[in-house]
C-alpha cells in the first residue's frame, strides 16, 4: 500500500472553511455541504455541542467559526480523521473552544453526561447504535438532537416519528423525561435510488 505523507494531504475550500485530509485515508463528501452550511448558520454563543461522529471536522468546524459555539466535544474513532480535525481547529484558531475525545464514543463520552444543549448525530447509514449516547450527553434542561439517517423517501415521516418516539423513550429510562418534536427534517442529498440522507430536528423539552 502506498504511503504518500504529507503529498497525499489536500485541501477543500466551503463557506470560507478550509477542510484538510489525508485523501489516501480520509473521505470528504462534498454533498454535506448544504448540511454544514446550515449549522453554521446556527446563532449560539452560548451552546455546549457533542458532535458524535465528527469525522475531519465537517460540522464541528462550522459550529465554531460560524455558529460561534460555546464549546465542542468532537468525537470520533478513526485516528486518520482526527490528526485531520486537529490541523483544521488549529487553521482557524478554535482548537482552545473544541475538546477531542478519540474513540469509540460509547466509552469516551462517559465524563459528559448532561453537558450538552446540542448533540449532533451525524453517521450513515445509520446513526441509530448513538442514539442513547445523545440521550446520556443531553443537559437535564433539554435541547436539541440532530438525528442523520439514510431513509427511502416514502418512510421519511415515519422515520421522525420512529426517532422522536425512541429518544422519549431513551429519556425515560434515563431518568430525565423529556418531550420530544419534530422541528424540522432536513432533505440533505440523494443517497441511492429514491433513498435520502435526511436530518431530523428533534427539540428535547424537560417533563
Amino acid at each position: 500500500m502506498l504511503d504518500w505523507g504529507e503529498d497525499s494531504w489536500v485541501t477543500v475550500k466551503e463557506n470560507h472553511i478550509s477542510f484538510s485530509f489525508d485523501l489516501c485515508k480520509v473521505m470528504f463528501c462534498s454533498g454535506n455541504n448544504t448540511e454544514r452550511m446550515r449549522m453554521g448558520s446556527l446563532r449560539i454563543p452560548s451552546e455546549v455541542v457533542v458532535d458524535l461522529f465528527c469525522g475531519i471536522g465537517y460540522y464541528t468546524v462550522p459550529l465554531l467559526v460560524h455558529a460561534s459555539a460555546r464549546r465542542v466535544h468532537a468525537c470520533e474513532i478513526n485516528p486518520h480523521s482526527v490528526a485531520a480535525l486537529r490541523r483544521n481547529l488549529l487553521a482557524h484558531d478554535v482548537a482552545d473552544r473544541c475538546v477531542i475525545h478519540e474513540g469509540d464514543n460509547r466509552l469516551t463520552t462517559h465524563g459528559l453526561q448532561g453537558v450538552a444543549s446540542r448533540v449532533l448525530c451525524g453517521l450513515l447509514p445509520s446513526s441509530k447504535g448513538g442514539w442513547a449516547v445523545a440521550v446520556y450527553v443531553l443537559s437535564k434542561d433539554g435541547g436539541v438532537i440532530h438525528i442523520h439517517e439514510n431513509v427511502h423517501e416514502k418512510e421519511i415521516a415515519s422515520f421522525a416519528e420512529e426517532a422522536r418516539s425512541e429518544i422519549e423513550r431513551l429519556s425515560r429510562d434515563a431518568g430525565k423525561e423529556m418531550q420530544v418534536r419534530v422541528g424540522h427534517v432536513e432533505r440533505v442529498k440523494s443517497y441511492a435510488p429514491r433513498v435520502l440522507h435526511v436530518v431530523v430536528d428533534l427539540y428535547c423539552v424537560p417533563v
